[in-house]
C-alpha cells in the first residue's frame, strides 16, 4: 500500500476513534453534583430557534451527539473513499477537503478541549497532510 493511501487510512481511523470516543463518553460519563445542578439549571432555560422552542440543555446534547456521530462518519466516509479507488490516487479536491476539515478541527480542539481530540484531531491532520504532500509532489 502506497504511503498516501495508508497516511490517510491512519487519519481517517483517527478520526472514527474520536467521533466513537466522543460519543460514549457523552452517554456514558457519570456527573457530579455541581454537573446535575447546572444541568438543571440548563434544562430550565428555555430557547427558541426557527419556532421550536427546546432548551439549552437540550440543544447543547444535541451538538454532542451530533459531533461524535460526524466524526465517526466522516472518517468511515473516506475509509470507503479508499476501499472503492484501490486501484488509483485518492482524488486531489478530497484531500484538500480532508485537511481543511481537519485543520479547522484541530484549531477549534486546541481552543476548545483537551489532550484527547487535540491528539487525534491533529494525527487526522497529520496523516491527510502528508497524502496532499505526496499528491502535490506527482
Amino acid at each position: 500500500m502506497k504511503v498516501e493511501k495508508i497516511s490517510s487510512k491512519i487519519a481517517s481511523w483517527s478520526l472514527i476513534f474520536v467521533g466513537i470516543g466522543h460519543t460514549i463518553t457523552d452517554l456514558t460519563s457519570p456527573k457530579t453534583e455541581s454537573q446535575n445542578d447546572f444541568i438543571i439549571k440548563m434544562k430550565e432555560f428555555p430557547i427558541e430557534v426557527l419556532g421550536s422552542e427546546t432548551n439549552i440543555f437540550s440543544f447543547h446534547q444535541g451538538f454532542s451527539l451530533m459531533m461524535g456521530i460526524l466524526l465517526f462518519g466522516y472518517g468511515l466516509l473516506n475509509i470507503l473513499i479508499l476501499r472503492n479507488n484501490q486501484g488509483s490516487t485518492i482524488p486531489t479536491n478530497i484531500i484538500i477537503l480532508n485537511n481543511i476539515i481537519c485543520v479547522s478541527s484541530f484549531v477549534l480542539s486546541i481552543k476548545y478541549f483537551f489532550i484527547v481530540p487535540i491528539v487525534f484531531t491533529g494525527i487526522a491532520l497529520l496523516g491527510f497532510a502528508i497524502s496532499l504532500i505526496i499528491q502535490l509532489r506527482k
